[in-house]
């Protein structure tokens, strides 16, 4: 067995289907983000080879915890690590999203309150 498939076990990014498997978050959210050139998106993100990210998406390998760091800290990165959590209950994960759309629903109001501001302005 090598150092990386004992790795996966350990860490829960086994094949056990009673745990997530890191591999389908990764390969759904690339389908999904990416129906076209998914390997290509996949891997300049993860900063592999187009044909590493193939594999990821035929099922045949899982990524490496660099890949994953890659991921995490690239555009899509909050886009995993939702995927990954989706489902998790845990108190600190649905504190943090909630905090995050929170923030979101505040930048949008912002902007909506200076348009309103400019319209209120033009009538004047």
């Amino acid at each position: 067995m090598s150092g990386q498939s004992s790795f996966f076990a350990a860490t829960g990014f086994s094949k056990n289907r009673s745990r997530i498997r890191c591999v389908d978050a990764v390969c759904d959210m690339a389908r999904r983000l990416w129906p076209s050139k998914t390997a290509i998106n996949l891997s300049s993100r993860a900063e592999i080879s187009k044909r590493a990210a193939e594999l990821w998406l035929e099922g045949r390998t899982e990524p490496g915890a660099d890949a994953l760091v890659n991921l995490l800290r690239s555009d899509v990165g909050f886009e995993l690590l939702q995927q990954i959590m989706q489902g998790s209950g845990t108190r600190w994960w649905t504190e943090f999203e909630t905090g995050v759309h929170l923030a979101e629903l505040n930048e949008k109001h912002e902007f909506l309150r200076k348009q309103i501001e400019a319209l209120k302005g033009r009538m004047k």
